[in-house]
Parts: structure tokens; C-alpha cells; sequence
């Protein structure tokens, strides 16, 4: 039998800025990557002589990598030192990110793409644990909070500064100005995440190479699954993937029972604050996203915004989410994390029920005052729930439950699109009958953003219950 891994000591107050510091790094490089390229598609589709399809699959490929491996990583930073695990996602990352800027045509870049969603995913799925090992409870929630605001920032930046770049430099430059932020990161974090040590001791029993492919497999088939329903519905390819998943899943839940330390551990799954928790990122996530990737179409469609204004009035939503993040997680330390989670929930279904009755006379300050709702409510609620899901469990344990909870936030931004996508689709076709002055358009759009009200309501309901194990 293998000794168990020394513990490590926790971090001196200098060391813990460090290592925050350069995880938030790490988070903002890993989401700017999910959104900035997205800019930059139709010139890099033109450069290469390729159709929408095949061009998709440079977004496509980094998601489903990245992803798929979360729960994998997460286990990792259990078993290994998760500093240096951190490190090498980040030296993959950048690796990754100058091949993609010197890809010739689109296969290499689409590889490049997938070693950068490894390194992305390895970066993300240990992040929370070292937080975790390095703040005690009573200090985490500022931590978390600024966590979750450097991931809010990548994902809001990307497509503002991927334009930028894009018009000024040359697409290659999207992904070289990750080489000098990784360098940096890289000289942040290598004496302070080197000596972090392991939670566990290496063994082949607890980590299951068979299991963590079938676990890639299931959630990468999901995905691609719930992206073909949002473009070409339900056909044949579509339920293909479906059911292959399904079959997977299957595959993998048998697997699990016959194991002592499986990746869905019922270590974490039998306590109820990470199941309410758990369960709430998803009903957060669905509705927020779901609502988010619409908006655009709204302001366009409805509104008559040119792209240029619908991006300006996103950003209140976006920049509200971000700047509220960390104020969420120092609260929640001071005033409990129920207390400022529930506040977030409620302002979201606030945020949502306005929507339902903007109208031809709603002003832009009107409207951007209904976004900044939602992304207040969306940023209180980050931090406070990750902080719970995390609360009691064992440091073996953090890493795996930290990744899953990174697996649901994707998950449920997912399944939210498809199904507002779905819903919005399904209403147009059968023109939905409006009230009276009120244009099919708008009619549409309202009894989509109704559905999300009542997805956020029951996630307010949810998150009333008690968290107590």
C-alpha cells in the first residue's frame, strides 16, 4: 500500500496572491480563447477555402476538448502535484496557440485547436482546487469571486478585441496574443505552484484511463449532439450522437459501480450541498445563456440595432457580471453564501420577467437596465455556490468536485441554448399568435424569454431549500 501524500502547508498571504493571480490568468486565457476567435471566423474561412461547416469545427473542436476533459483533469489534480499540472496546461496552451497562428489550412489548425482545448482544460479543471488548498473557508469566497470574474472577463473581451485584432494585425494574431500573457503567467506561477504538493498518492486504482476516455467520449458526443440539434435539428446524425452518449453513459455508470474510487464518486454525489449546488449551476447557466446567445438576434431583429450597438448594449450584461463577482464572493464571506446566492437567483428571474415585457416604446436605458439586472444577479450567484459546493469537502475530493461543477457550468449554457434555440424555432414556424399591436417578432421573443423566467424561477425555488447535509 502506497503512503498517502504529504499534506501541503497552506501558502504564506504573498504566495496566495501569486497563485490566484496566476490562475486568474490562466481562467481569463482559457474562456478569451472560447469567444475571441469567433470574430475572426469568416476571414480565416476565406483564407483557408473553406465552408461555414467545416470552419465551425475551430470552435467546435477547442469546446468539446475542453470540456470533455474537465472531470479528467480534475481527478488529475487529485493524484498529481496540481501546480505542475497546471503549469504543463499552460505550456501546451501557448504551444497550441503559436501553432494555430501559423496553421497553413484548416486541418493543422483544427489539431492546434485540440491541444489547445487540452491545455485549456488542465488549466480550468485544477484552478478551483488551488484556490481551495490555498484560501481557507472564511477567505475563499473573495477568492472564488475573483475567479469568476477573470473567467466572465475572457468570455466578455474576446469578441470586442478579436475584432480589433483581426481588422488591425491579422487573425494569426488572435491566438499570438496569448504567448506573451502565457509567458507571463508562466513566471508568475512557477515558483508558487511548483511546490504545491499532491492530495493523494499515485495509483493506477484511482485513476482508470478506460473510464476517463469513456467519460470524454459520452459528454463530447452530448455536446456535438446539442450543437447539430441548434443547426440542422433533429436528424438522423443527431440522434445518432444522442444515443451513442446515451450508450456510453450506460457503459460508463456499470463501469463505475465495480470501482473504489470512480470519477462520479458518490463521495460527492451523496451530499446533498453538492447535489443542490450542482443542480443549480444548471438552472442558472441554462436560462442566463440561453437567454445571452438570443440577445443579439432580439436587438437586431426587433430593436434594429446595427451589431456594432447590440455588442455595446451586451456589454452592460457582461461587464455587470464581471464586476459583481468578486464583491459576491466577499460578501458571501461576511454575510453567508446562501444569503448573497439566493439575492443572485432573484435578480436573475427580475432581470428575465423584464425582458417579457419590453415593447416597441422601451427605451435603451430601459432595456440596458434589464441586462445589468441579469448580470448582477448572474455574477452574485458564482462564487457563493461554488463556495458551497466546496464547503466540507475533503481536499482529496476538491479538484473532482471543482471540475464537475466547471462540466455543469458548460453543460447547462448547452442545454439552455438548444432549448431556447428549439423553442424559438418551433414558435416562428407555427407563428405564435401575438397580442394585439404587437409585431410576431416581438411575440416570439417574449414567450421565449417567458421560458426562461420559468427555468429561472425554479432555480430560485431550488436554491431556497436547505443546503445542510
Amino acid at each position: 500500500m502506497m503512503p498517502a501524500a504529504a499534506p501541503t502547508p497552506e501558502p504564506q498571504p504573498l504566495n496566495r496572491r501569486l497563485i490566484l493571480l496566476a490562475v486568474c490568468l490562466g481562467a481569463f486565457m482559457a474562456t478569451l480563447d472560447t469567444s475571441i476567435v469567433n470574430i475572426a471566423l469568416p476571414q480565416i474561412a476565406r483564407d483557408f477555402g473553406c465552408s461555414l461547416v467545416q470552419i465551425s469545427w475551430v470552435m467546435l473542436i477547442y469546446l468539446l476538448m475542453n470540456v470533455s476533459l474537465l472531470l479528467t483533469s480534475g481527478r488529475l489534480g487529485d493524484l498529481l502535484a496540481p501546480g505542475k499540472l497546471f503549469l504543463l496546461g499552460l505550456l501546451i496552451f501557448t504551444g497550441a496557440s503559436a501553432l494555430c497562428g501559423v496553421s497553413p489550412s484548416l486541418a493543422p489548425m483544427v489539431a492546434a485547436r485540440a491541444l489547445q482545448g487540452i491545455g485549456g482544460s488542465l488549466m480550468l479543471g485544477v484552478a478551483p482546487k488551488l484556490i481551495a488548498l490555498s484560501f481557507g473557508e472564511g477567505k475563499r469566497g473573495l477568492a472564488l469571486g475573483l475567479f469568476s470574474t477573470a473567467f466572465a472577463t475572457g468570455i466578455s473581451v474576446g469578441a470586442p478585441l478579436g475584432g480589433i485584432i483581426t481588422a488591425y494585425l491579422g487573425w494569426p494574431f488572435i491566438f499570438f496574443i496569448n504567448l506573451p500573457i502565457c509567458a507571463g503567467t508562466f513566471w508568475v506561477g512557477v515558483r508558487v505552484l511548483s511546490p504545491i504538493k499532491a492530495q493523494k498518492a499515485w495509483s493506477w486504482k484511482s485513476f482508470d484511463l478506460g473510464e476517463a476516455l469513456i467519460l470524454a467520449g459520452t459528454l463530447g458526443l452530448f455536446l456535438l449532439g446539442l450543437t447539430w440539434i441548434q443547426k440542422s435539428g433533429w436528424t438522423a446524425e443527431t440522434l445518432g450522437a444522442l444515443g451513442l452518449a446515451a450508450l456510453l453513459g450506460l457503459g460508463l455508470y456499470f463501469r463505475e459501480r465495480r470501482r473504489a474510487d470512480p470519477l462520479l464518486h458518490p463521495e460527492l454525489w451523496r451530499r446533498w450541498p453538492f447535489v443542490a449546488g450542482s443542480l443549480a449551476v444548471v438552472l442558472t447557466f441554462a436560462p442566463v445563456m440561453g437567454v445571452f446567445f438570443l440577445l443579439p438576434f432580439f436587438l437586431e431583429q426587433v430593436y434594429h440595432y446595427t451589431p456594432g450597438q447590440a455588442g455595446f448594449m451586451l456589454a452592460a450584461l457582461s461587464a455587470s457580471n464581471a464586476l459583481v463577482a468578486p464583491f459576491g464572493g466577499y460578501l458571501a464571506d461576511r454575510l453567508g453564501s446562501l444569503l448573497i446566492l439566493r439575492t443572485g437567483a432573484g435578480l436573475v428571474l427580475a432581470g428575465l420577467i423584464a425582458l417579457i415585457f419590453t415593447g416597441p416604446d422601451t427605451s435603451t436605458l430601459g432595456l440596458a437596465a434589464r441586462f445589468i439586472v441579469i448580470g448582477l444577479g448572474f455574477g452574485l450567484f458564482q462564487a457563493p455556490n461554488l463556495n458551497e459546493i466546496l464547503r466540507g469537502v475533503k481536499p482529496a475530493f476538491i479538484g473532482l468536485a471543482a471540475s464537475t461543477n466547471a462540466v455543469l457550468k458548460n453543460l447547462g449554457a448547452m442545454v439552455g441554448i438548444t432549448l431556447i434555440v428549439s423553442v424559438f424555432a418551433w414558435l416562428s414556424s407555427n407563428h405564435a399568435s401575438p397580442d394585439l399591436g404587437v409585431s410576431p417578432d416581438l411575440a416570439v421573443f417574449q414567450k421565449v424569454f417567458a421560458l426562461a423566467a420559468v427555468v429561472a424561477a425554479a432555480n430560485l425555488l431550488a436554491n431556497l431549500l436547505p443546503r445542510k447535509p
